[in-house]
């Protein structure tokens, strides 16, 4: 392992320049040959995963996201070694750049970090230089965690999520482009509040339509609009998130803040090492609270950086209130405490509301009165005047029983009703008609 000009410190025992250069030379060998025996010599037996420990690699091109991981566990990383061998990856040593104790009341100063430069290439990675960083136990001499990134010029990074960061940062911004009247791609709605198509969502509303003028988003003293998200990552990944976006539409500029601060910026990471940020449940999923913050209407991108993957969720903030949009029923007059969480115009004369509490996500797209029969596929009844309605249909759940989808008539509207998702005992027959009797007796006669 070349050491030019390196002249550290007093370094622990079982730690010098050369017993470590010996340890990375085996960990390179092993890597190199795909040898997971030997490499799982080199690693600590596993145990509780902490925040600190992990293995990780991060590349900062989107042809190499797909080469990356973020272990909490060394079996976990050795399986993605065998994987990358499959590739015939090879991390040829650059240069050994530096290497210090770890002197705190955790390690008790038997610990040392090691910052190396490699060289890594595969059949699907084209060769690049990275920068590895170790954390090393120097009695036994075992490597505890390790990060992988794409280097950036003349920066060495101070611990592991440094190195991590500096990987996620240099990828660029590919958000979808927009033409002039083109509609805005709004992400699909995955469950309850959320969108996304994963690993991570967030929480904009069944539609991805936020209402400026509330009830989700609340006007700032600075003309912005504000509104706290829950950001939700899947089980299969623990590791750091890069969250950038931007208006697609237009020039705004889209604003994150944590929850802990009320300071806003235009990209945040969300760490792993950042604890207590984050709360994690008993299947594994993890929760992030992050705040939204946009200057007003318009199409926005968010992209999501993650060490093996790259997402991006996009959703639509329109001006007013969604009374603005669509004349609605008072809130009392609504079944079971449901909320008109947003709407908007999803074509002509035809307006796209999402009704929400914590146990019920409906969508109901309201139309003008046709003079057609009323359609519904796998319609399981309908019935003629429901409770001064007019003519109405709709399918049961074929398990719970409750009412599903349905299409009602009362001579000037004609709605649409999905029931998204829905706990049990949460919604019923006489839910569904007190719903329809209350837009009924709001329903005016002009159009939508």
């Amino acid at each position: 392992m070349p050491t030019p000009s390196l002249t550290p410190a007093a370094l622990p025992a079982g730690c010098s320049v050369e017993e470590v250069s010996r340890l990375l030379d085996e960990y390179l060998s092993s890597f190199n040959l795909g040898d997971v025996d030997r490499l799982r010599r080199l690693f600590a037996s596993a145990g509780t995963p902490t925040t600190t420990s992990w293995y990780a690699v991060v590349a900062r091109d989107e042809a190499g996201v797909t080469t990356g991981t973020f272990a909490t566990t060394p079996e976990d990383y050795l399986r993605y070694v065998a994987q990358r061998h499959a590739q015939e990856e090879r991390l040829e040593p650059l240069e050994l750049v530096d290497i210090h104790a770890l002197r705190t009341a955790r390690t008790g100063g038997e610990q040392v970090s090691v910052t190396v430069a490699l060289l890594r290439q595969a059949r699907d990675l084209l060769a690049r230089p990275v920068l590895a960083q170790f954390r090393l136990s120097c009695p036994d001499r075992l490597i505890l965690g390790l990060s992988v990134g794409d280097s950036a010029p003349n920066v060495i990074p101070e611990n592991p999520p440094a190195v991590l960061e500096g990987a996620l940062r240099q990828r660029p911004l590919r958000l979808p482009e927009l033409k002039p009247n083109d509609d805005c791609p709004r992400s699909s709605w995955a469950f309850g509040l959320a969108i996304g198509e994963g690993p991570v969502y967030v929480t904009i509303g069944p539609d991805s339509v936020v209402n400026l003028g509330g009830p989700m988003a609340a006007e700032q003293e600075d003309g912005t609009s504000r509104w706290s998200a829950s950001w939700f990552v899947g089980p299969d990944y623990s590791g750091p998130l890069l969250i950038r976006g931007r208006q697609i539409d237009g020039s705004g500029t889209l604003l994150l803040a944590d929850d802990k601060s009320s300071a806003a910026r235009d990209e945040l990471l969300l760490s792993p090492a950042l604890e207590g940020e984050a709360t994690t449940d008993a299947a594994g999923w993890t929760t992030w609270p992050v705040a939204v913050i946009v200057p007003g209407p318009g199409c926005y991108a968010i992209q999501i950086d993650g060490a093996d993957f790259q997402q991006v969720i996009v959703f639509q903030a329109i001006s007013g209130t969604p009374d603005d949009v669509l004349p609605l029923p008072p809130q009392e007059s609504l079944p079971r405490g449901l909320i008109v969480l947003s709407a908007f115009r999803s074509g002509a004369d035809q307006v796209r509301l999402a009704l929400w509490n914590e146990s019920l996500v409906i969508r109901l797209s309201v139309g003008l009165s046709g003079p057609g029969p009323l359609e519904l596929a796998g319609a399981t009844r309908c019935v003629e005047g429901a409770a001064g309605i007019g003519p109405m249909c709709w399918q049961d759940d074929p398990r719970g029983g409750w009412p599903q989808a349905a299409v009602w008539d009362d001579g000037r509207r004609r709605y649409h009703l999905v029931v998204l998702e829905a706990e049990p005992g949460s919604w019923s027959q006489e839910d569904l008609l007190a719903l329809a009797q209350a837009f009924t007796q709001e329903s005016p006669t002009t159009a939508p």
